[in-house]
Parts: structure tokens; sequence; C-alpha cells
């Protein structure tokens, strides 16, 4: 019985909730369209709280490897793509086009040897920035911030703000 559910909340999802309004668009209807697509959204995933948020357009595969903790949010356009677990902790915002990639091919000398997959945690009240990219294996702290257009490549501190290509740490929040 699961699995059906599974299955209709997939299909409804990507044919027809990723399509409809964000939350700021036509007022009551947005945020309707926005509460439909999370609801949509929660069998989906590993875990799920009660309250959390999927913005228009977001597109994380089947969704089997994704926590999502109380008021986590996934931005508009956002991208979940690779094997590995993917925390998204509590009160967690996203801005548009968020990429977190959790898979990488393993290189050998003699050529392509599969995939290598890392799980990816971001911590409670964190901000990710518009077309962040954070990439497999990478832990952002709480309460810490991605600049927009940021490359992740390592770990983000606590308290940390952190951006550019590779991320650095520009400063701290305390």
């Amino acid at each position: 019985m699961r699995s059906v559910k599974r299955y209709l909340c997939y299909f409804l999802y990507y044919w027809i909730a990723k399509h409809l309004p964000k939350s700021d668009e036509f007022g009551f209807i947005g945020r309707a369209c926005h509460r439909f697509r999370s609801a949509i959204c929660r069998p989906l995933f590993k875990e799920s709280a009660k309250v959390i948020g999927v913005g228009k357009g977001a597109d994380f595969g089947n969704g089997r490897n994704i926590i999502m903790k109380d008021h986590a949010n996934i931005g508009v356009n956002a991208r979940i793509m690779g094997l590995g677990t993917v925390i998204i902790g509590r009160h967690v915002m996203m801005g548009p086009e968020v990429m977190i990639i959790t898979s990488d091919h393993k290189i050998l000398p003699e050529g392509f040897d599969g995939y290598v997959t890392e799980d990816v945690e971001i911590g409670d009240y964190a901000w990710i920035g518009a077309r962040a990219i954070i990439l497999k294996g990478v832990k952002i702290g709480k309460y810490a911030i991605v600049g927009a257009g940021s490359v992740v490549t390592k770990d983000v501190p606590d308290y940390a703000i952190v951006a550019g290509v590779p991320a650095r740490i520009l400063r701290m929040r305390k």
C-alpha cells in the first residue's frame, strides 16, 4: 500500500504540483499551491516533518534519500541529485536554483570506475543563497550563510558566512 501511495504522490508532484504557481504569486492561490506541493512531497521523502516547504519546479528525483526537518525548505527550481542522503535541518532557507550534488565519478588511472557517493547535511537555521552549488560530502553548520553563486566544496563551520568559487569563510556571524 505504501508503494502505491508513493507512486501516486510521485505522479502528482512531477505532472501537476511541480508546475503550480509559487507561494508569492496570486496571493491565496499561490499559498494554497505551496501547501499542496509540500503535502504531496512529504510521503516521497525518507523522513519529513509535518511542516516543510517545496518550491515550484524543485527536482529531487524519487526523494527516497532526503530527510527534511521542521520548517525546512527546498527552493524554487532547486535540484538535488545523486544517491547520497541529504539532510536539511530545521528552518533552513534555500534560494532559487540551488544544486545539491551527492555523487561524483570515481576516476582511476585506467579510466572511469563507477561513482563515489557521500551524504550532504545542512544544519539548522542555515541560509543557502541563489544558485549555490553544494558538492558531495559537505556539512554546512548551524546558522551558516552560503552566498549566492558559491560552490561549496568543504565543510562550513557553525555561524560562518561563506562565498566564492570555491566558497571561503568571509567572517563569522557571532
